[in-house]
């Protein structure tokens, strides 16, 4: 159908199709209204620390600001806090002292039937199921809880969200209590226990990803992944020249070698030398002979054929003629020889058939050392994703060590601040509720975002479903359809009248 892009006729297409738009907003409205409804609502607690730089601690003595760390190494260290405050321990301890079933009722209670049947069924294939609290310790640090660093700023913002109000402000309390304990206690300990700790494991995993990376290349016999690659991929190459020439040569010597039996067909294998017994007395009557008749001629042309001379002479030829007639004939000598010619074409066709035979057994051999460098190549891309993933590992790992070890060198306390058990971290906003009501799930912009996107879906298949219809239901589409002028038109009493159309 074709639809008019005038204002009368957008009006005329979304009136015709309102049911689809209508049906499309119901449709995502319902949806989000039952969402906000199961959703579980959870209550939002804020709070926020400030991490002290005028007097951080190098371990160093002098000024003040002399000990001052520049704005990346500040960086780093209040990521280095974010950690901490995201760490699995820290969660464990604020979970065990506010109580897992009061912070997680539906995590800990005891499993259903189905439940305890699909554990068992994982364990079956060695799969071990994560116990209550490591499911509540996963859901504190990457669901509950929201640790946010602005940019060249010494405050961390610290969010926490739980369904039970009380619950969210008493753990975030508790969270940021153990977490000022805990740099206080490292601040009073040289040895900086926790960090310290940390620094061992990941150096352990450093050195555990850096065996296996060894230990990998040592079993598939490489030193460098890209060199080897390199090298196969140069080496297929070059073999595929080869099999091409290979080819090539192959034809030639086809060609050369059916030339060669043509030409073997036309020649035979010996030859007969024809050689006459020669008698020098013959052969000097001959010479007599053709001397005698020249000067015939001379003598006829000079003195006449009657001449005396001429006479003289012409005797002497008949003589001349009469014992070459008489001398007694001799049989000619017959000998048979090799055809050289032959003998060479022979044994250009035997070299040629040989180079034939060597290029077709060679051609099989070139195509499986190209398959099995094929075969090594896609071996060798399974073996570089394979060590990518052990090379990213290892590169998260030495980030991760890194990381605390930085935090080790930035952590050390200062002769003064030892002396007065401080800390270089202060609460800067206590845990307090973000609001009375739920923060999650945000139900209005759900709504709103239901509504306008069931208007988009339900405008777009409003305007599909018309541009489908092949019906004529205006003055206009006949007009512009058939060319014809419309006499007069019709309408079913029992439909719902349509919005007006200006008619041409």
């Amino acid at each position: 159908m074709i639809i008019e892009l005038t204002k009368s006729g957008v009006i005329y297409v979304l009136f015709r199709q309102r049911s689809v738009i209508i049906g499309s907003i119901s449709l995502f409205l319902f949806l989000a209204v039952a969402y906000c409804v199961i959703a579980t609502s959870k209550y939002q607690a804020n709070a926020a620390v400030v991490v002290n730089f005028s007097r951080q601690l190098t371990g160093d003595v002098g000024s003040d600001r002399a000990n001052e760390p520049t704005a990346a190494g500040a960086d780093e260290i209040i990521t280095s806090y974010g950690m901490v405050l995201q760490s699995d321990a820290l969660a464990t301890q604020v979970i065990d002292e506010v109580g897992p079933t009061k912070m997680y009722p539906q995590v800990f209670e005891p499993p259903s039937a189905f439940g305890r049947a699909k554990d068992r069924f994982w364990e079956f294939f060695g799969v071990r199921s994560k116990t209550p609290m490591e499911r509540a310790v996963y859901r504190f640090v990457h669901s509950d809880t929201k640790i946010e660093v602005p940019k060249d700023a010494a405050v961390i913002q610290i969010t926490l969200y739980n369904p039970d109000p009380d619950v969210a402000k008493t753990a975030l309390g508790v969270m940021v209590d153990r977490f000022l304990e805990q740099q206080a206690q490292i601040g009073r300990d040289p040895q900086l226990t926790f960090v310290q700790t940390q620094v061992d494991y990941y150096k352990k995993k450093v050195t555990d990803a850096q065996a296996a990376m060894e230990a990998f290349q040592l079993n598939s016999k490489i030193s460098s992944m890209d060199e080897e690659n390199s090298y196969l991929l140069k080496q297929r190459s070059d073999l595929e020249t080869q099999l091409a020439a290979n080819k090539v040569r192959i034809e030639e010597d086809e060609r050369k070698s059916a030339a060669l039996q043509d030409q073997l067909k036309t020649l035979t294998q010996t030859v007969d030398l024809h050689q006459e017994d020669r008698d020098a007395a013959l052969e000097a009557a001959r010479t007599q002979l053709v001397e005698l008749q020249v000067r015939q001629q001379s003598l006829s042309t000079s003195f006449g054929p009657d001449s005396p001379a001429a006479r003289v002479n012409e005797a002497q030829i008949a003589k001349v003629q009469k014992f070459i007639d008489t001398y007694p004939s001799r049989t000619p000598l017959v000998q048979m020889a090799p055809n050289t010619t032959y003998q060479m074409t022979q044994s250009a066709l035997l070299q040629t058939q040989a180079d034939l035979q060597g290029a077709r057994q060679s051609q099989p051999v070139l195509m499986k050392e190209i398959g099995d460098i094929s075969a090594r190549l896609g071996e060798h891309a399974r073996e570089q994703s394979t060590y990518q993933d052990l090379v990213r590992e290892y590169q998260v790992d030495d980030e991760n060590y890194r990381t605390y070890l930085q935090a080790v060198q930035q952590a050390r306390i200062a002769v003064d601040l030892r002396k007065e058990r401080g800390t270089t971290i202060a609460v800067y906003e206590p845990a307090h509720m973000a609001s009375t009501l739920p923060t999650k799930p945000k139900r209005p912009l759900i709504i709103v975002a239901a509504l306008v996107f069931g208007l988009l879906v339900g405008l777009t298949g409003a305007f599909v479903r018309e541009s489908w219809d092949e019906r004529l239901n205006t003055p206009r589409q006949v007009n512009a359809l058939l060319g014809l002028p419309l006499l007069g038109a019709m309408r079913d009493a029992g439909r719902p009248a349509l919005p007006p159309v200006w008619r041409t």
